[in-house]
């Protein structure tokens, strides 16, 4: 047994290794012909289950990661678009690209944490979207399902996303003191064009990088042969990095911005066509990394991120009264934390402890004047956090706490508050076998009302407005779980790997935050409790010369109250992928389906159920990197296939919209490396 675990723990420390490596020399390390070792995506490394680097498919936690091969091949155009094939993972929002929002296991909005580069991106503002960058500018999308306050404190109900941008190891050869990548792309949806650069240079221990990515597009058609209306989009993203690498230390300056100029409902994520806008959406994020990493000292292993973000959306309306609006939201703060690596008799030790520190500013304006839509408010958060990562034999203990503390000011100040909330989470992990770890976890997150939800007024439409409650507590979810981690080897043949996990999980909420429409009144109140429950299952499987993958959600939520459905659940689905490597001519070719059952459990709005069809849906795609040109990568793909017309079951509150989602979608990329 002690030979088995040693064995695992060299597999584990070969996959750390290559994670490390740059992207390039992770290119020559994929499979080359049949029988060679191959890497499945839950042997990708993740950070964000533990805050402590770690193999996906060994956590005590369902933590999925989709890497730079895979956003490369999709060509996405939005960061939910990458992630929605993730169990239990939807978008919620009609098909607008930036208004797209993520649901995880049935939670949205602001019960999820989204950081990019480190750097918490709070912003949220009725039905506007939040994740404002080009994909084409990332590296890799990690996505912790369930609740993970303890490590994120408020708004992680559902669980966490974690963006990172290209490196200049990404764009650069080994070796190479300069370099770059230049992309461009079409597709037959909207008549959009897309474009990207990235330039990179290295000396010594300074290297920088530069990098432009955009779209433009018209609108897009549905499955049945309508126009989506206001799906059009301008979008252009910026990244800038400065690094510095002397010895063990790693310092880092980044700087992205996203700009998209168009024409969009209010409401943008949901079917309306009406209180059209011309809106300029700008988002900024400016971060400061300082980390330390010598394996000589295991005691001392801190990262610090300075940050700061801000969204800044302004909007025009083109149609009834001339209302120029702006909403602004700004975010200020500080992440730190140490790993100390420690053995205690016969226990090892990873302690992971830190504080966090954010200050968020929002503000809302109509035609120069406040806006009570979107309050002027303010909010402070200081938070401490204690993780042990405990190994004693073949299990693994994770305790972990963190204790935030919220002060909230309101526009006139007689609404002031101030809470806390302490968030424990413990998981335990036991390797049975080099081949089986199933664990158990409970977990426990919590989110505090929002400063909107708090102080916002005015009208919410002619003959309706809103209804402020500055009493409103904080929601808070107790989740358990039980899972089992699979890993096998030289299962067909010498050198596949088959990876699997499995969970079920129950989620409590007491104090759900639910915003009810009256007659005259829109209010928002506590409800005593809402449940989750569901099962989750991936595999991924690959042999070198071929791949394939399943992954397979089915999710329940109740209102324990009114003993309705809750809204944001999506359908049961099933999704399947495969493709074959032609490795002597450099061709790759593969294919998805996903089937999506029919949500028969869904609320009642206006006493109209709004339930939605099951459908299904089959992707095809190809890429071509010829031997006679490595730098040279060609890829086309087919999105819907067969030009369904369906809907998806989280992106309207009109249970008959004029249109459905998106049809037939051809794609065609070029990618040259130099």
């Amino acid at each position: 047994m002690a030979d088995r675990r040693l064995a695992h723990a060299s597999l584990t420390a070969a996959i750390l290794a290559l994670a490390a490596a740059p992207a390039s020399a992770q290119q020559a390390t994929q499979p080359a012909a049949t029988g060679t070792t191959a890497v499945t995506p839950l042997d990708a490394v993740t950070t964000t289950a533990t805050r402590t680097r770690a193999v996906s498919g060994d956590v005590a936690a369902p933590v999925t990661v989709v890497g730079r091969e895979e956003i490369e091949r999709r060509d996405a155009r939005s960061v939910v678009d990458l992630i929605q094939d993730i169990p239990g993972v939807e978008s919620s929002g009609a098909p607008r690209t930036t208004a797209l929002q993520p649901i995880i296991r049935g939670l949205g909005d602001e019960r999820i944490v989204l950081r990019t580069d480190g750097a918490r991106n709070n912003f949220n503002a009725g039905h506007r979207g939040r994740t404002f960058v080009d994909p084409d500018l990332l590296r890799q999308v990690e996505v912790l399902r369930g609740p993970a306050s303890t490590l994120y404190g408020s708004g992680a109900l559902g669980g966490a996303i974690s963006l990172r941008t290209i490196e200049v190891d990404d764009i650069l050869q080994p070796g190479a003191a300069f370099g770059g990548t230049l992309g461009a792309g079409w597709q037959s949806q909207g008549s959009g064009p897309r474009g990207s650069l990235a330039l990179g240079a290295r000396a010594g221990d300074f290297s920088l990088l530069g990098a432009i990515a955009g779209f433009t597009n018209n609108n897009f058609e549905d499955g049945a042969g309508n126009t989506i209306p206001y799906t059009g989009d301008n979008a252009t993203s910026l990244l800038g990095k400065l690094s510095w690498n002397p010895g063990h230390h790693r310092f880092q300056l980044s700087a992205l911005r996203f700009r998209d100029d168009h024409q969009i409902p209010i409401s943008a994520n949901t079917a309306t066509t009406t209180g059209i806008t011309d809106r300029d959406t700008v988002s900024e994020n400016l971060s400061f990394r300082w980390s330390y990493d010598d394996p000589a000292l295991p005691l001392f292993n801190p990262q610090v991120v300075l940050y700061r973000t801000h969204v800044d959306l302004t909007e025009q309306r083109l149609t009834g009264a001339r209302v120029r609006d702006r909403t602004e939201l700004t975010t200020v703060g500080i992440d730190a934390q140490n790993t100390s690596r420690f053995g205690l008799g016969p226990t090892r030790h990873a302690l992971t402890f830190g504080t966090e520190i954010y200050r968020d500013e929002q503000e809302g304006r109509a035609n120069g004047v406040d806006r009570p839509q979107f309050p002027s408010a303010q909010q402070s958060i200081t938070a401490f956090f204690v993780q042990d990562e405990i190994g004693l034999g073949a299990f693994t203990l994770t305790p972990g706490v963190r204790l935030d503390r919220f002060e909230q000011e309101s526009p006139d100040g007689r609404n002031d508050r101030n809470s806390e909330r302490a968030s424990p989470r413990v998981s335990l992990a036991w390797q049975v076998t080099p081949w089986l770890q199933p664990y158990v976890s409970y977990a426990e997150g919590f989110r505090a009302p929002s400063l909107t939800e708090l102080y916002v007024g005015g009208q919410h439409f002619p003959g309706n407005n809103f209804v402020a409650n500055p009493n409103l507590r904080p929601e808070v979810s107790r989740n358990k779980e039980v899972g089992a981690n699979l890993r096998f080897s030289d299962v067909l043949q010498g050198g596949d790997r088959l990876r699997i996990r499995v969970a079920a999980f129950r989620n409590d909420v007491d104090d759900f935050i639910e915003q009810t429409v009256l007659r005259t009144t829109t209010v928002t109140a506590n409800v005593a409790e809402a449940r989750i429950e569901g099962v989750e299952a991936e595999a991924q499987y690959d042999a070198g010369l071929w791949y394939a993958g399943i992954g397979a959600a089915a999710l329940k939520g109740d209102n324990r109250v009114t003993d309705q459905p809750l809204a944001s659940i999506p359908a049961h689905r099933v999704t399947l992928s495969g493709g074959y490597r032609f490795l002597e001519h450099g061709v790759v070719v593969g294919g998805r389906i996903t089937a999506t059952a029919e949500q028969d459990r869904a609320p009642n709005v206006a006493g109209v159920a709004q339930q939605t069809s099951g459908y299904g849906l089959l992707d095809l795609h190809a890429s071509w990197t010829p031997n006679f040109a490595q730098n040279v990568r060609l890829s086309l793909a087919i999105d819907n296939v067969f030009d369904h017309a369906y809907r998806r079951s989280n992106w309207n509150s009109d249970p008959s919209p004029p249109f459905y989602d998106v049809g037939r979608n051809i794609r065609g990329a070029l990618r040259v490396s130099f």
